[in-house]
């Protein structure tokens, strides 16, 4: 198959295999392909990270469900007005933290779809993608962080409850 015959991607990836950007330390010179795959890097983790702070919310859900439905009595449970605040408190935290986590895992880019192919060489601009992945990877970074943020404190309001229940059902026996 000739070049010019290839999917446009694998010609984009073929001229950043071959394609050197160059540095004036020889120890700091860098293919443009380690630039993108650094930033997918970076996306994949973040990616892996948020659906894990996504189960552990959806955990946490499930368990105020849980604490929710014994609210009606004939437990060991303890769920007084204020428990039953604090549990939906932290379980609408634990969505918002779920929502924030969306904007993570999105995937909303075709790979190597901004590079520039000059489809009557082998040269390939790749600024764009390369500044479209430094934008994306900086949101879905702050996403995160904000969402593990508010998904800290459901689960210290969480914790909080269950040492409580805890208590409350040792004292019972």
């Amino acid at each position: 198959m000739e070049y010019a015959q290839l999917p446009e991607f694998i010609r984009k990836k073929y001229v950043l295999n071959t394609t050197v950007v160059k540095g004036t330390d020889e120890k700091a010179r860098f293919t443009e392909e380690a630039a993108i795959k650094c930033f997918y890097d970076v996306l994949t983790t973040l990616d892996s990270k948020a659906s894990a702070l996504m189960r552990l919310n959806g955990v946490l859900i499930a368990a105020s469900a849980f604490l929710l439905g014994n609210r009606a009595g004939g437990t060991l449970l303890s769920t007084t007005h204020f428990d039953a605040l604090l549990v939906i408190g932290c379980a609408v935290l634990s969505a918002a933290s779920i929502f924030a986590c969306l904007f993570v895992v999105n995937v909303s880019w075709r790979f190597l779809g901004k590079a520039d192919l000059d489809p009557s060489s082998t040269k390939c601009e790749i600024t764009t993608e390369v500044l479209a992945l430094e934008k994306a990877s900086e949101f879905r970074q702050k996403a995160y962080r904000l969402a593990w943020q508010i998904s800290f404190v459901a689960s210290i309001g969480f914790l909080l409850e269950f040492l409580w229940q805890a208590l409350h059902v040792i004292e019972s026996l």
